[in-house]
């Protein structure tokens, strides 16, 4: 009985020792429907570049969350940037220099783009499995699949029973 009437007590102290917050009336409004870490530029690049790969924006926002939480100069062991790519998974979808280069939001939107947009025509339009094929890796699926060359992983396929194989006997 004493402890409940103690805290309460306590409580009420401080609550009468607390200092007026500060004006908020006056702050510039943020976009509540952004992402945690978002800002108004990367939406508008996160647009951009969904729309160049033909990728659902939701897709590769949900990449980037997952792999950066947005922060384009991420580094984490081998991976950079904003979608967390290796550097030659990068240079197998067509990028060349220094892969300091890869923590320019734009250039790690290109190229790691690219390699999302395989892993969606890989998943079949399933978010989800678009994700967890970028994750994971897509290459032996997609050539399983005679997929190599609509992904970007490689000019021709491999198999000998796909069809643009077939074509060239």
């Amino acid at each position: 009985m004493i402890r409940p009437l103690f805290l309460t007590l306590l409580c009420l102290g401080l609550a009468a020792c607390a200092k007026p917050g500060a004006d908020v009336s006056r702050a510039a409004p943020v976009p509540s429907n952004l992402y945690p870490g978002e800002t108004p530029q990367m939406r508008t690049l996160v647009r951009q570049y969904a729309a160049k790969h033909d990728i659902p924006e939701a897709l590769l926002h949900r990449v980037i969350q997952r792999e950066s939480d947005y922060r384009p100069h991420a580094r984490n062991g081998p991976y950079w940037g904003l979608m967390q790519v290796l550097p030659q998974t990068a240079q197998q979808m067509g990028f060349q220099g220094a892969p300091e280069r890869l923590l320019d939001a734009e250039v790690n939107l290109t190229y790691a783009g690219r390699y999302l947009r395989g892993a969606w025509l890989v998943s079949n339009g399933d978010i989800d499995r678009a994700v967890m094929w970028y994750a994971r890796g897509y290459y032996y699926e997609a050539r399983d699949r005679c997929m190599l060359v609509a992904t970007g992983l490689r000019d021709r396929e491999v198999r000998r029973d796909c069809p643009s194989r077939a074509q060239e006997s």
